[in-house]
Order: C-alpha cells, then sequence, then structure tokens
C-alpha cells in the first residue's frame, strides 16, 4: 500500500513539474537523489564522481521532463538518465587512464607496485574494474533490486543482454577473487 501511495506521489509530482512548478521538480530531486546517489556511487566506485554524474543526469531530467509521457515511468527514466551519464563518466574516465598510462615510459611501468592482497580480495576493487556497462548492470540488479525486463527498459538494451552483461561480470568476479586466492 505504501509502495503505491510513493508512485502516486511521483506521478503527481512529476505532472506538477510538466506543468512548471520547480518547488515539485524539487521534491523530486529531494526524494530521488538519494537512491540516485547510492546507485551512481556504486556504478562508478567514486563518490565525487557520482555526485557528478547525478547532477548532470538532474539537468538532463529537467530538460527532458516534458517529453516523458507516462509520469508512471518516471523512476525508470530517471535511473536510465543517470545510467548514461553514470557510463558516460566511466568511458571518459578510462579514456583519460589509457591516455595517461601511454604517456608513461617503460621504467615507470616496471616500478609500478602490485596492490597488496587485501586490495585483490576487496569486491569494490573488483567492480571497479568492471566495463561500465557491466558495472551499470550489476549495480542496478544488486543495488537496486530491479528485475533483468527493469534493467533493460533503463538501459535500452535487450534482456538477453542484460543477462550476458550480468554473467560476464560474475565470471569476471569470480575470477578476480580466485587470482586473489591463488595469491596467497
Amino acid at each position: 500500500m505504501q509502495r503505491s501511495l510513493e508512485h502516486a506521489l511521483d506521478e503527481y509530482l512529476v505532472l506538477l513539474a510538466q506543468a512548471g512548478n520547480r518547488d515539485a521538480f524539487a521534491r523530486l530531486v529531494a526524494r530521488w537523489s538519494p537512491r540516485l546517489l547510492a546507485f551512481a556511487a556504486r556504478s562508478t566506485g567514486n563518490a565525487e564522481a557520482a555526485r557528478d554524474a547525478v547532477q548532470d543526469a538532474w539537468e538532463s531530467a529537467l530538460r527532458g521532463l516534458g517529453r516523458l509521457e507516462d509520469p508512471a515511468r518516471f523512476p525508470a527514466w530517471i535511473f536510465a538518465i543517470a545510467a548514461r551519464k553514470c557510463t558516460d563518466t566511466l568511458r571518459a574516465k578510462y579514456r583519460g587512464q589509457r591516455l595517461s598510462a601511454a604517456a608513461e615510459d617503460g621504467a615507470a611501468l616496471e616500478t609500478r607496485a602490485t596492490p597488496d592482497v587485501d586490495a585483490q580480495l576487496d569486491l569494490a576493487t573488483a567492480l571497479k574494474r568492471l566495463p561500465a556497462e557491466q558495472r551499470v548492470a550489476v549495480a542496478l540488479l544488486y543495488g537496486e533490486d530491479m528485475s533483468v525486463a527493469e534493467i533493460a527498459a533503463i538501459t535500452g538494451v535487450p534482456p538477453g543482454t542484460v543477462k550476458s552483461r550480468l554473467s560476464a561480470a560474475r565470471h569476471a568476479l569470480r575470477a578476480h577473487m580466485e587470482e586473489g586466492e591463488s595469491n596467497d
């Protein structure tokens, strides 16, 4: 019952915000930002990047709210925007890492310390190594308790692709954990 009241309140706030009510949009931001921040933090692995992604998501939401035809779809819609912003953030981060790695010389690469065993066993470290699309799918499935169908709607890919991404993520996490165990 409580869940349906919350959905009704969200739908009402969306309709008011679409009509230009700034207070209604501010209430949507206040209601949804904690969940979006938690999701973005799990997706990006970085609190500051998560805040930036959520801020970008709200800016996009403000510009596009008028195009949301079904207010009942607001949760999936806002998570889809946040997922895209997180993916963009991760892609930019990895692009920057590749550029800086290419700029380093061979000697600097040889002297780089290897992570200790505790860091290798850390699940957060393992999650950070996943590709952006897999990390977003894992964060939505386990962090937000969403179904494969909901994740497919949010990410804009077929359910089979979501299942493939989740399977690949599980395989990569398992391999990472086994790698950590073999180094003991």
